[in-house]
């Protein structure tokens, strides 16, 4: 079944996909943002129903996604949340929409921070019309968490500064930023200098024109040899093709001219396997639509302005006045991450604390083994901070 919903903002198209698990039901929203062939962006919505189109709760959780993830990295996280009586809501970007074969990205010189950020306000103006759609209750009553992860961390705190959050259907009542980095500790200027490096080169790029980055294309590509033909030997000397993609999960930081922290990966392991994380699972994600291949360079430049201390980049901090609950995770970007908030936020809001995860990498948030047990240490922070 399909509804066409309107939100006072594009028009939705809504569907109910049916029964996932244990009384969660999923239900999908397409709503038009540009004119172009990919300016759509998608909500996932997981909620427990009473039957239905007809839910129970007033909560919404809305999740951001790191950059060239989609929604099946997050659906095991977002059912957690259902299950706990949260409607919850992933947020795929317009870059999701993006096929492999596409060859002409001058579409994304359009895509900037502001239209994420636009993106982002009507995403989650929708997850309120919605949820209150569902549940007959006013959407000015639905309370927002929201979660970012990664770059989704970086506009969800991009977000809580702007003028978006200041919309009544747009605010967020508390925000979890999930490893990222805002500005560094000023005690760590050799990083800060390679950020200004990496801001230079991402610059020139969009300066010529380029403006999409292949990093998560060159994953797939690894990834996809590694599932056909893991014995076989991959273009890096030395390694077989599922050692190759062991390399770039676990060592991150090696294939990097620039690296984020010096032990920077995405999970932990070494050349025999992953640690923590079922490894066919992963290739199988990442092959199966879990991984976007093509991202807009904008974003990359935003992040390396911000951490390069570049003029004319940073985020007011004094407008991060929601609780925030900063998640740093360990072997990802940790405790150079908690600086910015816990010493330029917390200057002017008490309510900002921190807290690293394990030592696992960049990823550890999403299909770990070990993942629910910090999906539940941010589950009852917000439950402590509700009003």
């Amino acid at each position: 079944m399909k509804l066409f919903i309107s939100y006072s903002l594009p028009p939705a198209e809504c569907s109910r996909i049916g029964l996932v698990s244990g009384g969660v039901a999923e239900y999908r929203i397409r709503i038009n943002v540009g004119p172009g062939e990919y300016d759509y962006i998608t909500l996932t919505n997981y909620v427990k129903e009473k039957r239905p189109w007809k839910i129970n709760t007033g909560k919404n959780l809305v999740i951001l996604p790191g950059q060239g993830l989609t929604e099946q990295f997050y659906s095991d996280m977002a059912i957690y949340y259902a299950q706990r009586k949260y409607s919850v809501y992933i947020l795929d970007r317009r870059e999701t929409n993006i096929p492999p074969d596409e060859d002409d990205f001058s579409f994304m010189e359009y895509w900037t921070v502001e239209e994420h950020l636009n993106d982002t306000y009507i995403a989650i103006n929708a997850s309120r019309s919605h949820t209150s759609f569902l549940s007959k209750k006013p959407a000015e009553n639905i309370e927002v968490t929201a979660i970012g992860h990664s770059h989704g961390a970086l506009i969800l705190t991009a977000y809580e500064a702007s003028q978006y959050d200041d919309m009544p259907l747009g605010s967020v009542d508390r925000i979890v930023p999930v490893d990222i980095i805002i500005k560094y500790d000023p005690q760590y200027p050799e990083l800060i200098y390679n950020q200004t490096q990496e801001f230079n080169i991402i610059s020139s790029e969009i300066e010529n024109e380029v403006y999409e980055g292949t990093g998560m294309a060159s994953m797939i590509y690894v990834a996809s040899m590694a599932y056909s033909n893991p014995e076989g030997s991959s273009p890096y000397p030395g390694l077989t093709n599922i050692q190759l993609f062991r390399l770039m999960a676990s060592q991150t930081y090696i294939l990097s001219s620039y690296p984020y922290t010096p032990d920077y990966h995405y999970w932990s392991g070494d050349l025999s396997g992953l640690s923590y994380v079922n490894e066919s699972r992963l290739l199988y994600l990442t092959l199966s639509g879990g991984a976007a291949p093509f991202t807009p360079k904008y974003m990359d430049q935003f992040m390396a302005g911000l951490m390069g201390n570049v003029d004319g980049y940073e985020i007011n901090s004094s407008s991060v006045d929601s609780p925030v609950l900063y998640v740093g995770l360990g072997g990802g970007f940790g405790d150079y991450g908690s600086w910015w908030y816990e010493n330029e936020a917390g200057n002017t809001n008490s309510r900002v604390t921190s807290m690293i995860w394990n030592n696992q990498g960049h990823a550890s948030l999403l299909i770990d083994q070990n993942s629910p047990e910090l999906w539940a240490l941010i589950d009852n922070w917000i439950k402590n901070t509700e009003t």
